[in-house]
C-alpha cells in the first residue's frame, strides 16, 4: 500500500486505509502521513480513526486543514496535554463562529493557563465577544486582578461593568492616581458604590476622591461631612458653593465659627456669598466678636442693595416722568382739538351771527313801524 502512494492516479483510499492502519499500529507515522496528504484523504473516515485511537495532536490538525476551527479549539480545550499550543489556539479562536467557546476558553486558561490569559483575551476583544459576561464570568471565579491588563485595553469602550471591576482593583491597589484620572475620563460607572468605598478607605486620598464622587452624584451633605472629617476646609467650601443650597452654606459657616476657624469663615463669606443670607452672617459675626472677618461681606451687601435701591428710585423717576409726559400730550391734544374747531369751521360761526342780526336787527324795526302806522302812538 505505501508502494501504491507514488503512483500517478492513486485512489483517494489508498491514502485513507493507510492512514488509518498507521493510526492502528503505527502511531509515529500517522502524523507524517497527514501532513504530506491532508487533502487526498477521507477526512471524516481519517477523524474517526484519529479519535477512536485518542490520536488528539493529528486529530486538531485535520480540523485546523478542512477549515473547521470550533471543533480544533474544543478538541485542543478537552485535551490540552496532546494538543493545545498556545499559539495555534489563539490563531484558532480568532476563527470560530461560535461565541460560546470563547468563555469555555476562559475557564480552560484559568485552570491551564492562567498568566496567557490576558493574550487570548486580547485576540478576543476583536471579535464579537460579551464583555459584560467575561467581566461577570471572572468576577464569579475571584480572578479579577488576572485580566486588569484587558479591563485597560477595553476601558475605552466605557462599558459600565468594565470600569466598575477596573476601579475595584485600584482601590485594593491603593492606586489612587490611576483612580483619580478613571473616574474622571470615563463616568459609567455607579458612582455612590464607589465613593462608600473610598469613604471607608484608610488612605487620605482615596476619602477625598469619595468626595468628589458624593458631589458630582449631588450629594452635597455627604461629600460636606466627608471633606469636613478629613478637614480639607477648601474642598468643603467649594462643594457649599455649588450646591446653591443656602442651609448648607450657613451650617458650614456655622461650623467654621464653633471651630474658631476665623479664615475659613472669611473663605466661606467670600465663596458662599449669593447664598448667605445679611441678617445670619451679622449675628454669627456680632455674636462671636468677628465683625473684621465679616465686614468686607457686609461692605459688599449693602453696595449691592445701594445699587438695587438705585435702580429702583431711577425706574419709578422714569414712570413718573412717562407719565406726565403722556398727560401732557393728552392736554396738548385737547387743547388743540378746540382750536383746530374754531377755526376750521367759520361758516357756523357766519350764520350764527346772521341769524341773530336778522332776527333781532332787521326784525326789531319792522315791528316798531308797525306800531307807529296804527296811529297810536305817532303824533
Amino acid at each position: 500500500m505505501e508502494a501504491g502512494l507514488g503512483l500517478e492516479r492513486a485512489h483517494m483510499g489508498i491514502f485513507t486505509e493507510l492512514g488509518v492502519l498507521y493510526s492502528k499500529y503505527k502511531e509515529e507515522k500517522l502524523m507524517e502521513h497527514i501532513k504530506l496528504f491532508w487533502s487526498k484523504v477521507n477526512v471524516r473516515k481519517m477523524l474517526k480513526a484519529c479519535e477512536d485511537n485518542a490520536q488528539w495532536e493529528e486529530l486538531v490538525f485535520l480540523y485546523l486543514h478542512h477549515d473547521e476551527f470550533d471543533n480544533a479549539a474544543t478538541a485542543m480545550i478537552a485535551h490540552p496535554t496532546e494538543a493545545f499550543e498556545h499559539i495555534k489556539f489563539k490563531d484558532t479562536i480568532a476563527k470560530i463562529s461560535n461565541s460560546e467557546i470563547y468563555y469555555k476558553a476562559i475557564d480552560f486558561y484559568l485552570g491551564y493557563q492562567p498568566m496567557l490569559l490576558n493574550d487570548v483575551l486580547a485576540t478576543m476583544s476583536t471579535k464579537q465577544v460579551d464583555h459584560v459576561r467575561v467581566v461577570s464570568q471572572l468576577r464569579k471565579a475571584k480572578h479579577l486582578p488576572l485580566i486588569k491588563t484587558y479591563l485597560l485595553a477595553t476601558q475605552p469602550l466605557n462599558i459600565k461593568e468594565v470600569n466598575d471591576a477596573l476601579y475595584e482593583l485600584y482601590v485594593q491597589d491603593e492606586d489612587h492616581e490611576a483612580l483619580a484620572a478613571g473616574v474622571v475620563e470615563y463616568t459609567n460607572f455607579d458612582a455612590i458604590e464607589m465613593a462608600q468605598q473610598c469613604e471607608k478607605h484608610g488612605l487620605l486620598q482615596f476619602r477625598r476622591i469619595g468626595a468628589m464622587l458624593y458631589k458630582r452624584a449631588k450629594k452635597w451633605a455627604q461629600s460636606i461631612a466627608l471633606s469636613k472629617q478629613d478637614k480639607v476646609w477648601d474642598e468643603a467650601i467649594d462643594t457649599a458653593a455649588e450646591s446653591s443650597d443656602a442651609a448648607l452654606a450657613e451650617e458650614l459657616l456655622a461650623f467654621f465659627v464653633s471651630e474658631k476657624l476665623n479664615a475659613c469663615f472669611s473663605a466661606c463669606l467670600f465663596t458662599c456669598y449669593p447664598l448667605l443670607r445679611a441678617d445670619v452672617v451679622l449675628e454669627l459675626a456680632w455674636r462671636n466678636n468677628l465683625m473684621d472677618f465679616s465686614m468686607p461681606f457686609m461692605i459688599q451687601t449693602m453696595r449691592e442693595m445701594q445699587l438695587k435701591l438705585d435702580k429702583l428710585v431711577d425706574k419709578e423717576r422714569k414712570k413718573e416722568e412717562a407719565v406726565a409726559e403722556e398727560k401732557k400730550k393728552a392736554e396738548e391734544a385737547l387743547a388743540s382739538g378746540y382750536s383746530d374747531y374754531g377755526a376750521g369751521d367759520s361758516n357756523a360761526m357766519v350764520v350764527y351771527g346772521a341769524g341773530m342780526g336778522g332776527g333781532m336787527g332787521g326784525g326789531m324795526p319792522q315791528q316798531m313801524g308797525g306800531y307807529g302806522g296804527g296811529g297810536g302812538y305817532g303824533y
